[in-house]
């Protein structure tokens, strides 16, 4: 079992940093290595298990196989921290997700209640519609009528003006019928 002080070296060292390591055989210092190449470089027999390890923060030099055992720990701390902010930021994803959701729920109440309240003063108003409507309607019947009792025999600028005045009267008309139904 490793020493707790050891274990908490390791996982409070710098998560994203590989742990370098310094390897010493018969009290000579034999290389530096990354832990993890130490860790294969033991189990393929170039390293040996009567080989010492030491890296900044500990006190002393201990046994290379206890790497092995404290390496899997910072590796096990370190995925737990990469999976601590992947799910922090899932949350904090998934929160602006719901507050963009609110808000176009928001807004399109929003729209909702000005298309409501804009089409409550148009039945409020919707009489005078009627009357406008009926009233353009009536005023583009007696244009049409005053243009088809005119003479048809005049000169061509005069048929023209009557022409005029009688797609103004049916203009009017149709107009007097869109407004009234409004």
């Amino acid at each position: 079992m490793l020493p707790l002080t050891l274990v908490a070296l390791h996982c409070n060292s710098t998560m994203s940093s590989p742990l370098i390591v310094k390897i010493s055989r018969g009290g000579k210092e034999i290389g530096t290595y990354e832990a993890k190449e130490a860790v294969r470089l033991l189990i393929s027999g170039i390293l040996k298990n009567t080989d010492f390890y030491w890296h900044e923060g500990m006190t002393e030099w201990a046994p290379l196989l206890k790497l092995g055992a404290s390496e899997t720990l910072r590796q096990f701390a370190e995925r737990a921290k990469a999976k601590e902010v992947e799910m922090a930021k899932a949350k904090e994803e998934d929160r602006a997700k719901r507050m963009a959701d609110e808000e176009a729920i928001s807004a399109a109440a929003r729209v909702l209640r000005i298309k409501k309240m804009a089409s409550d003063r148009l039945d409020d108003s919707g009489v005078l519609f009627k009357l406008i409507g009926v009233l353009f309607f009536v005023i583009g019947g007696a244009v049409l009528l005053k243009a088809l009792g005119g003479d048809p025999d005049g000169s061509a600028i005069r048929q023209a003006v009557l022409a005029q005045h009688m797609t103004n009267g049916i203009l009017l008309m149709i107009l007097g019928c869109i407004i009234a139904k409004r």
